[in-house]
């Protein structure tokens, strides 16, 4: 038997740090696109249809609910003083360093290439993975330290939120 000793930066797909963008039409969510940039400095685009970003959405926040005790984010934001003590690539840093530039042209591109079809959500405790399934038949997994993943919860709970408070009746006179 062979034990290798692996740290989460070795993980290829390890999600450093994301963007998200809503689409809401009168108040409803139709699409999120996530854009994360990843740990060895590449990127990597999703969208999600509103059944499929319901669904991750549910994911998450079971995942933040079951984890946020004891976790990176529960103890940032008890003291965040803490930070400091934790190295420059650590998820609380990254999070914020290392947060990718979301544009339309990448919104335009992840509907186009990468419309979630279907995923796999997985609890590994310090980390989670969410393996989707594109058109093409194309997969792909990325893996979330628990402090990405309860931030990308937050994000698009603000997002939902947001979307049903941004619309408004046209009024007025013209």
């Amino acid at each position: 038997m062979r034990i290798e000793n692996r740290r989460a930066s070795d993980e290829p797909n390890l999600a450093a740090s994301f963007k998200t963008a809503v689409m809401s039409v009168s108040g409803a969510v139709v699409s999120v696109c996530v854009k994360y940039a990843m740990y060895d400095g590449t990127f990597r685009l999703s969208h999600w249809s509103t059944k499929q970003i319901l669904a991750l959405y549910k994911c998450l926040e079971h995942y933040s609910g079951v984890h946020y005790y004891g976790s990176d984010l529960q103890r940032i934001s008890d003291d965040p003083s803490l930070s400091d003590l934790l190295p420059a690539r650590h998820p609380v840093h990254t999070m914020l360093n290392e947060r990718p530039d979301l544009t339309q042209e990448d919104y335009s591109e992840a509907n186009k290439s990468f419309s979630v079809k279907s995923f796999i959500f997985a609890d590994h405790g310090e980390t989670c993975r969410i393996s989707c399934a594109f058109g093409d038949h194309v997969h792909r997994a990325e893996v979330l330290p628990a402090y990405i993943a309860m931030n990308l919860y937050g994000s698009l709970k603000a997002g939902i939120d947001l979307s049903g408070l941004v619309t408004a009746e046209a009024g007025g006179s013209a």
